[in-house]
This record gives structure tokens, sequence and C-alpha cells, in this order.
């Protein structure tokens, strides 16, 4: 046999020692059970792995040694989900990130602040996702949007990074753009020549101000973007179907009902007789 056969040959039997099994590019983990040699000796078993779409990872985008800055502000919703479970951040060597975690119901959710410089962040989320083996469908993406003014955030389902650099490493480093977003607004500068330095630029004191109060509001989105990301496709179809027919119900219900039988809509409707007032302390007989 030659040293190149043989090289193979020990590849595959280390591989499969070590409860893996490797074909063109795929990989897949497996507990094997417990099993004696010929000989008589226990042999190894693989540890069972955790299910991959039972974890979720959010990731705050920002410059980390600008966190007070307007580009960082995906970092400040961290931070405030970490506070509401009392999750500290730790420095984890190998994702050059700090990062926490807390059980959502039968969930591990990861928090993940890159220690990098924006347009870098990607390379933090992609160690991440292998080092906890978490799948890019269930990475969610804190970030800011110029497009938004402050004070709106939205959902986004995946698409375009829209010229946003940490979004796009993060793309690039995945080889994947389907994963969801929550684009926090930072709105544009009257000029369009100060758009760097308005992004690099540290909030004022009444913007800090406004994304205290807003805070909770971003923190319920986030659980709700959770719920829809750990939802089966098809659960998630049937309860879209279910609130709709439920609207439709409630606004068929509208239509028919008199409107003198709104509640508030006329003091003399049916069923609202007026009553005499009696003012205590005063005697209305003549």
């Amino acid at each position: 046999m030659s040293s190149g056969h043989l090289r193979t040959t020990l590849k595959r039997l280390f591989s499969f020692s070590n409860g893996t099994v490797e074909k063109q590019g795929y990989s897949r983990s497996f507990s094997a059970p417990s099993k004696t040699s010929s000989l008589g000796e226990p042999t190894a078993v693989a540890e069972p792995q955790p299910e991959e779409t039972k974890r979720v990872l959010i990731v705050g985008l920002g410059n980390y040694p600008a966190p007070r800055s307007r580009h960082s502000v995906g970092q400040f919703l961290l931070h405030q989900i970490a506070k509401k479970h009392n999750v500290e951040l730790v420095n984890k060597r190998q994702c050059k990130s700090h990062i926490g975690s807390f059980h959502y119901h039968d969930y591990e959710v990861y928090l993940l602040k890159p220690k990098r410089f924006m347009n870098e962040n990607g390379k933090c989320v992609h160690k991440a996702t292998e080092h906890f083996r978490i799948p890019p469908s269930n990475v969610l993406l804190l970030h800011d949007e110029l497009d938004l003014p402050l004070g709106k955030f939205r959902v986004k389902n995946g698409g375009s990074a829209n010229g946003h650099n940490g979004v796009s490493d993060v793309h690039d480093r995945l080889h994947c753009s389907d994963m969801k977003r929550i684009r926090i607004g930072i709105g544009r500068p009257t000029n369009k020549n100060d758009v760097t330095d308005w992004v690099l630029g540290d909030f004022t004191k009444n913007e800090r101000n406004l994304l205290a109060v807003m805070s909770d509001a971003l923190v319920d989105l986030v659980y709700q973007t959770i719920n829809i990301i750990v939802t089966p496709p098809d659960e998630n179809k049937t309860q879209k179907k279910a609130k709709k027919k439920q609207r439709v119900k409630v606004q068929a219900e509208k239509k028919l009902l008199p409107q003198d039988s709104v509640p508030g809509s006329s003091l003399e409707g049916p069923g609202l007789p007026i009553k005499p007032t009696t003012i205590p302390g005063e005697d209305l007989k003549p």
C-alpha cells in the first residue's frame, strides 16, 4: 500500500472514531451505541451533539472602539437584552467577542458583541456560528439604519445589505443573506456630505434619552422575531392564516353592528337611557 493510500485510510478511521462522517464536503455528527470490541474491550462512544436548530445567535453590530456612536446602536440594544436577563457578556477569545447566553422556552439564546470594527464584524459572527454550531437561518442581526428616523425600527427578512458594511461582511462570511435583521433608525444628517461623520459620531443626550424610552419596545420586538425564527415554516403560515381570518371576522362584525348600538357612539341609543344626575350635598327638591 502506498503512503498516500495509507494516509487516506488513517484519516477515514480517525473521522469515524470521532463520531463524524465526512463525504464531499458534508459533515454529519452522530451518537453511536455503547459496544465492545472482539477482544471484549469497550470502544469509544461519541457524545450526543445538541440540535443546531435549538440555538439562536443575536448579534449587536457596531464599532467596538466607539460604543456610544450611532453606528453601534445594535450593541446598545444587545446590552439592554443582557440587562433584562441578568446576563454578563464575557470575553471569548475563540470568537473575538463578548458573549453571554440565556434560555428562552426550549432554546438557548446567545448574545454576541464583536470586538472589531464594523466592516470586520462578520469574522466574529462566522467564528461564533462554527463554535456553537448555529445555522445562519438562526442568526438575528441588530444594526443601525440611516433610512429610518430615530425612534423607528423594523424587521427585515434577509435581502440586500443596502450599503451597510457590517451586514455585508456577515453575508460574505456566512455565504448567506437569509438571516433576519432588526433595523434601528438613526436618521440622516441634513447635509448629505456629512453622512460618515454622522454615523461615526456619538448620540446626543436627547437622543440617548429617546433610545432609553424605546428600549423596552425594541426588546419586545426581539422576542417576537425569535419566535418567528424558531417556529417551523408550516406553523408560521398556519398562524398567519388564523390571524387573517380573525381580522376579517372582526371587520365583518363591525359592518353588521348598528351605529347607534356602538358604545359611546350616541348617548341616546337603545339601551342607553339618560338618567338624572344627583350632585352630592345638593337638594334638588324645589
